[in-house]
């Protein structure tokens, strides 16, 4: 294991450990740095030379499928890591900005699911909103800054929309942050003619109880 690979591994470890949301690596004018998101804020973790930023971000995007040698571009990828016996799903997304080009990796451990109790600080408006969901039609929108838990809580009511009352629920995502059994999840893919108009067409001829966008 080369320096760069033992550098990644680390992060990667020590992001899944502190249960961060997201890791950010960020050129400056002489050098880079590493921030971890925790809880919504920002810390620095760490500061890397030019070219050690270079490397690290090659070798991310190399494990994720993406293109090393673009870097004019923004691109996106995913890969997972196992950290601790614990999958934990990677997105990925470069950004070129006057300095170099940046990147972010949002992590997504697959084994935490949001329990009932903790969907809403009110007991009553988690049953407001579940009552919502057992109804034969209509729609919910749930909307949210960035890292509010807008993919989380929409899992967790999908799950007991699923288990408790026994629907057909079919996700369009993009891209699937995380897998859950029993539930019908359509990733999106424009290159191979996947769009969410075509994803959507295809899903209400597939007896749907429920469509989430």
């Amino acid at each position: 294991m080369n320096e760069i690979e033992y550098l990644a591994d680390r992060l990667l470890m020590e992001a899944g450990l502190l249960r961060v949301s997201d890791i950010h690596i960020v050129p400056r004018k002489n050098d880079a740095v590493v921030r971890f998101r925790l809880d919504g804020l920002l810390m620095e973790k760490a500061t890397l030379t030019k070219e050690t930023c270079e490397r690290l971000i090659t070798h991310f995007k190399f494990l994720a499928g993406m293109d090393i040698g673009e870097r004019r571009r923004p691109q996106s990828g995913a890969m997972e890591t196992n950290q601790q016996g614990e999958i934990i799903s990677l997105r990925l997304s470069t950004l070129p900005t006057f300095y170099d080009e940046s990147l972010v990796i949002r992590l997504l451990p697959q084994s935490f699911f949001l329990p009932q109790s903790q969907i809403s600080l009110f007991a009553h408006s988690t049953n407001i909103l579940l009552s919502l969901f057992q109804q034969p039609q209509g729609l919910i929108i749930c909307t949210g800054p960035t890292g509010s838990g807008k993919t989380t809580t929409l899992y967790a009511l999908l799950r007991i929309c699923q288990e408790k009352w026994h629907r057909n629920v079919i996700t369009l995502e993009d891209p699937v942050e995380k897998r859950i059994d029993n539930l019908l999840q359509v990733q999106i893919n424009e290159k191979a003619g996947i769009t969410y108009a075509v994803g959507l067409k295809a899903a209400l001829r597939h007896d749907p109880d429920v469509i989430m966008l």
